[in-house]
């Protein structure tokens, strides 16, 4: 994971010069460049947390300050392929490096490894009626529909590293918002939980 970090690095300053304007690429490179770096997770310890996870918006919203992307215009396209592709990444990193997960709270928490991810994909389902909390409960739509719902990518991913216990037992909080029957509900409720547990959090303030 270090070494693949360190190409991560290299990697971004390329990155940073192929999207920012030569007008403003060495202070705005300076500036994003952290948080690229540390939103795929920590190199020494070798965890990952909804901390990292927090670097991907800070990342999109300081393109905005810069007036390189538009809320209105760009905004599902950097959650639904943007966050999306980067879900797909930190899942490679999470299975092969067997990132720890960073200030986790056990069977206390949401997620050992994301918050956002299930807000995003609780406000991606409250666009639609057909799928309910209580499905992801169903094995087959869990089969059938993760590839395209957040939500249920997140549940789909739980469900599989730790097959050997009950979801109940493994993730309690939501298993209990399985019981829920309303998606706006559930994404007001979540928005609540990033805020006094991610955001408002020192051990994270501090490092934005």
């Amino acid at each position: 994971f270090r070494q693949w970090h360190e190409r991560l690095s290299i990697e971004t300053s390329k990155f940073l010069s192929d999207i920012l304007p030569s007008s403003i690429l060495a202070n705005a490179s300076k500036e994003l460049s952290p948080y690229i770096l540390d939103m795929f997770g920590n190199p020494t310890r070798i965890d990952y947390g909804t901390g990292h996870e927090l670097n991907f918006v800070l990342f999109f919203y300081i393109l905005w300050k810069l007036q390189l992307i538009e809320i209105e215009k760009d905004l599902q396209a950097v959650v639904l392929i943007g966050f999306v592709s980067y879900i797909k990444t930190m899942r490679k990193l999470q299975v092969i490096y067997m990132l720890e997960p960073a200030g986790s709270h056990g069977v206390w928490g949401l997620d050992d490894y994301h918050c956002l991810l299930f807000f995003f994909g609780a406000a991606q389902l409250s666009k639609q009626n057909i799928i309910t909390p209580s499905d992801i409960h169903n094995p087959s739509i869990l089969q059938e529909l993760s590839n395209e719902y957040l939500y249920l990518e997140g549940i789909q991913f739980i469900r599989t590293i730790k097959s050997s216990a009950p979801f109940a037992e493994t993730s309690p909080m939501l298993n209990d918002i399985s019981g829920m029957n309303d998606w706006g509900k559930i994404c007001s409720g979540l928005m609540r939980l990033f805020l006094g547990e991610v955001l408002h959090k020192l051990p994270v303030a501090q490092h934005i």
